[in-house]
């Protein structure tokens, strides 16, 4: 027999990717929103969270791909932009909390209804200059935070090796070897 070999590789599950990129990338979000509180926007937190989404690709769909890739810059970049609204929402929260402690209102919202009614604030032009402004250049931050590690696996998925598995073929001679094998078998259990 001679071996053949053909293409032998984990089959990719795309929908436990999507899974695995969503939750590993929100360490990139924590981290964004920490610093956020801090006063800072760092690439630092985009550079987590690319990695983060591509280790949990790659972890979860058994394989590691330039569509894994490209769903975990996407995972990586929602991430960022939810972390962001959070930070809105306790921003949001916080200046209820003052207000309502100094007397200028007389309510004040819970977290939910912070979360759920932050977005109205983005109606102010000065409001959403700032906070679009913070989404843009932390998401720029992320970018380029993230850049070189998502060259670096492309790199790696592309000059991956093919993993072969060698599989025996019968050629014509090992049927007429059986033959003869099975004839010769036949007359020594008829003599």
């Amino acid at each position: 027999m001679q071996p053949v070999s053909r293409n032998f590789s984990a089959q990719e599950n795309v929908f436990a990717g999507i899974i695995g990129s969503l939750l590993f990338s929100l360490v990139g979000g924590i981290i964004w929103f920490l610093l956020y509180q801090i006063g800072f926007i760092a690439s630092i937190s985009g550079l987590v969270g690319v990695i983060c989404a591509i280790k949990g690709y790659s972890f979860f769909s058994k394989k590691e791909s330039i569509k894994g890739i490209i769903i975990s810059i996407l995972a990586t970049l929602f991430t960022m932009c939810l972390a962001w609204y959070l930070c809105l929402s306790l921003d949001v929260y916080n200046a209820y909390q003052e207000w309502y402690a100094t007397g200028e209102i007389d309510f004040t919202l819970t977290l939910g209804e912070s979360v759920g009614n932050a977005y109205l604030f983005l109606e102010d032009p000065e409001l959403a200059r700032a906070y679009f402004g913070d989404l843009a250049m932390g998401l720029v931050f992320c970018i380029i935070g993230g850049v070189g590690y998502v060259i670096s696996s492309i790199k790696r998925v592309k000059q991956a090796p093919v993993q072969t598995e060698e599989v025996p073929v019968p050629t014509e001679s090992d049927f007429v070897a059986e033959q003869r094998r099975e004839e010769q078998s036949n007359r020594d259990s008829l003599s």
